[in-house]
């Protein structure tokens, strides 16, 4: 809560200094500089996951992204909105306040130790490039193994369908960051990429429950693997239909034809009606007769 309030009294304060300096600064044809324009297109929503290190940079930076990009400001990390030359223009000062106003936001997504390593850089650029270099992980063999280790031993369990592959795809792309492939040719790429693909497909067959066994036997016998996209879209059909067929499944506890008022009918034991032979409370006779008239005339007195 402090960091927030200490961010946006960061904001206010260059908010009031650009102000002030609008009045004063004009163009040749007395128009005035806009200003206050990089301020309204910086009204960036907060990052709720703060970077707390390797283990969570990745989550930290896809968020920190897609934020900016809703603001058309991510070439302020990357470094294609450069710096202007001439520090005396409007168009260096505007460059100056969006890049101050990033550059409080990327701080106020830290943890304080994390910010306390940045916070004297002065540009968005270097800051996202050290924050990259210290936490992004890329090259680090323990991740790479511990990420492959846990991709072979995820199984869907108790998750649907979908969160399994939700899962999945988030420690690929975890694998695809801290091992990137590195090739020269566009050729050898798109062959390794389809190499890396058709594991992936076993390896998400090779998690799903045994009650996709029918569906996932038919994919391993066909002469070619489908794509990954086709065998998740193949198993999401299965999985609905599994559902289905559980849905519309009834076992009956009794047989439509036995009726389950007994007061009508007769005990074959003791002839009396109200009860079944198997309730029967009077001596057992002799029932080697056939039929169910056997000896009720002696039972009758007749």
């Amino acid at each position: 809560m402090g960091e927030n309030q200490g961010l946006e009294k960061a904001i206010e304060k260059l908010a009031e200094l650009l102000t002030a300096k609008v009045g004063a600064a004009a163009s040749p044809n007395n128009a005035i500089v806009p200003h206050i324009e990089p301020i309204q297109k910086i009204d960036l929503m907060p990052n709720e996951v703060k970077l707390e290190g390797v283990k969570n940079y990745l989550i930290w930076s896809r968020r920190a992204l897609l934020i900016l990009r809703t603001k058309g400001l991510e070439g302020f990390v990357s470094g294609e909105a450069e710096e202007p030359g001439d520090t005396k223009t409007a168009e260096w000062r505007t460059w100056s306040s969006t890049n101050s106003l990033i550059v409080a936001w990327l701080l106020n997504s830290l943890s304080p130790n994390i910010a306390a390593t940045v916070e004297t850089i002065s540009t968005a650029s270097e800051v996202w490039k050290t924050l990259s270099k210290l936490y992004s992980g890329e090259g680090n063999v323990m991740l790479i193994a511990e990420t492959e280790e846990r991709v072979g031993e995820l199984r869907q369990g108790e998750n649907s369908m979908m969160e399994y592959v939700a899962e999945l795809q988030h420690l690929w792309a975890d694998l695809d960051h801290y091992d990137p492939l590195d090739l020269l040719h566009a050729d050898c790429i798109a062959a390794a990429r389809k190499w890396i693909e058709r594991r992936r497909v076993m390896q998400f067959l090779k998690g799903l429950n045994s009650e996709f066994e029918a569906r996932r036997a038919t994919l391993f016998h066909q002469p070619t693997l489908p794509t990954l996209e086709d065998a998740i879209a193949a198993m999401a059909q299965e999985e609905v239909r599994l559902k289905l067929m559980k849905n519309n499944t009834t076992t009956p506890s009794h047989p439509a034809f036995i009726a389950t008022d007994y007061k009508s009918r007769e005990c074959f034991n003791c002839i009396e009606k109200g009860h079944l032979i198997r309730s029967c409370t009077a001596p057992r006779r002799n029932m080697r007769g056939r039929g169910r008239g056997y000896n009720r005339v002696g039972l009758r007195g007749g």
